[in-house]
């Protein structure tokens, strides 16, 4: 998630955990916490984590489909799936 351009909403305690961020930085944060943030100015972005938390199937909350994004933690860079192949839209590689 991207926070919030107001400095009075940058720092934001949901379900007990902390979140804290500048404008143009990158949060990850778990799911059930993100609608509070959004709600309070917070961006959603794309579901995020490591390189092995992508999805490749067409099962699951985030399956992969043509036109997917997903933040890899793993990369520190937002990726898009093809239908087959997850690729660094800055350049077209498959990572």
């Amino acid at each position: 998630m991207f926070p919030p351009n107001a400095v009075r909403e940058q720092t934001r305690v949901v379900n007990g955990r902390t979140y804290s961020g500048t404008p143009g930085s990158v949060v990850s944060v778990p799911e059930q916490d993100g609608q509070a943030l959004q709600a309070n100015g917070w961006t959603y972005i794309a579901p995020s984590g490591p390189t092995s938390a992508r999805q490749t199937g067409k099962t699951g909350i985030y399956a992969a489909h043509r036109g997917a994004q997903f933040f890899d933690e793993t990369l520190g860079k937002m990726i898009v799936f093809d239908g087959q192949t997850w690729r660094d839209p800055s350049n077209g590689n498959a990572v």
